[in-house]
């Protein structure tokens, strides 16, 4: 019996360990998930794939219509036949044919059509790309902060751990008879402390932890966790990118530059449409149609054959219209006027387009250069705060300073690290930005 318990704890064990074992995730892969789960990019896609539609469309309508058509009629008194006599009794009729038309001149509207929809078309592929681009830094800024709590949990629970480690030995060293009761009071009146501050580290981490799970649309658990592999790596070095490098690649390149000019040649092209709307149209048109009586006989009085009828009335027909716009209570003139404001206002949206680009590129290498020198401040800062910190820590343990003074040193520290940590993830967040406006998705 033991024998077989023994067997089954083996076989289970691993399955369990399994069952409990972090699911890791990296920048990357957050960002890849993201990308195909995330349903707002979905829904900006469906619009991209609904302007390629149009698009193509637009493009068959310069092909001729074709239509079939019939109709039937039945009389219940009178009729005529053939041959003009009336006659009384039930009859019907029936008709039946093709019909086509063919655009052949319309002031060149269907070809700016087709390439206005070319343009929004393209317009809404770049709107996907800002959209994306828009995600990946929600999740890099995200991800970023998650990873820097983690490591605050970290330093909180050293922090702790270094408390914990003193009130013990203070508690030998009472009992020991060396030292008074009230310094255990003091230190541990401190260990409570750091555990506050582990408690609430630990439960922001958790919450930060959630927002990216459901940023990137996935359901959060137990089992969820994030690496910084990748990113610890990455340390701060001096700008490697002036102002106008990186906005001139994003001039060239960067969705919302180039779907802003997308949209001013949309706009372009509607004004010719508008204008051409105003120019005479042509266009021809042709019928291939016969019909059937039940009053059409033969002079043995029966019914005609079908056969017969559709060659008797069979009527094809070829023409050709001419329209000309004289008065339309100058809804065309108007039209071109809207159009012309829409050009304008597209012009007005590119150049502030490009402004805003600027200066967000501007703000961007500023605090990447902030953060740069904020890091090696905060680097040499931490190397003191360690050093003093383990000075105090030696005094306190031969009682020259009290407890106060302990914890002020061991906040320094944390604080240091603290410091160290935000400029380290601060300075990343704004290199991938950054390199966002250069390498386009």
């Amino acid at each position: 019996m033991k024998r077989s318990c023994f067997l089954v704890m083996i076989l289970v064990l691993p399955v369990s360990v399994r069952a409990y074992q972090p699911d890791t995730w990296t920048l990357e892969r957050c960002i890849s998930y993201a990308l195909d789960k995330n349903i707002n990019l979905k829904i900006q896609r469906n619009l991209e794939k609904k302007a390629g539609y149009s698009r193509r469309q637009s493009q068959w309508n310069l092909l001729p219509t074709v239509s079939g058509y019939g109709n039937s009629g039945f009389d219940f008194r009178r009729s005529t036949n053939q041959n003009n006599d009336i006659s009384s009794g039930n009859s019907y009729t029936m008709s039946y044919g093709l019909s086509s038309s063919f655009s052949l001149f319309a002031g060149f509207t269907q070809m700016n059509s087709i390439a206005a929809n070319r343009f929004n078309e393209l317009a809404c592929g770049e709107e996907t790309k800002l959209a994306v681009n828009t995600l990946i830094i929600g999740i890099i800024e995200q991800f970023t902060q998650v990873i820097y709590q983690k490591a605050l949990v970290a330093v909180a629970r050293e922090q702790l751990d270094v408390s914990i480690h003193e009130s013990e030995r203070i508690a030998a060293t009472i009992e020991a008879g060396q030292m008074e009761a009230v310094a255990l009071r003091e230190i541990n009146a401190t260990v409570s402390g750091n555990r506050l501050l582990l408690n609430r580290a630990e439960n922001e981490y958790q919450l930060l932890r959630l927002k990216l799970a459901q940023l990137i649309e996935i359901q959060e658990d137990s089992t969820f966790d994030v690496s910084s592999a990748g990113l610890d790596d990455q340390l701060p070095v001096p700008s490697k990118w002036t102002v106008d490098s990186v906005y001139l690649s994003a001039c060239q390149g960067y969705p919302s530059v180039v779907q802003r000019e997308y949209q001013l040649a949309y706009y372009r092209k509607q004004l010719s449409i508008s204008k051409g709307n105003m120019a005479p149209s042509i266009s021809m048109s042709g019928g291939y149609s016969s019909g059937f009586y039940s009053t059409d006989t033969l002079p043995n009085g029966k019914h005609t054959p079908i056969e017969s009828q559709f060659n008797n009335y069979l009527n094809p027909s070829l023409g050709i219209s001419l329209a000309i716009p004289i008065l339309s209570g100058r809804a065309r003139n108007y039209q071109v006027k809207q159009s012309r404001v829409d050009v304008e206002n597209a012009v007005y949206n590119l150049e502030n387009q490009k402004k805003q680009i600027r200066q967000e590129i501007e703000q961007a290498i500023f605090r990447l250069e902030a953060f740069h020198l904020e890091y090696r401040s905060a680097a040499d800062n931490l190397a003191f705060a360690e050093q003093s910190f383990e000075s105090y820590r030696e005094k306190y343990r031969l009682g020259l300073i009290n407890t106060t003074d302990f914890m002020n040193a061991q906040n320094q520290l944390m604080q240091a690290r603290s410091s160290l940590l935000q400029a380290h993830y601060s300075w990343i967040v704004q290199e991938k930005t950054i390199e966002l406006y250069i390498k386009q998705p």
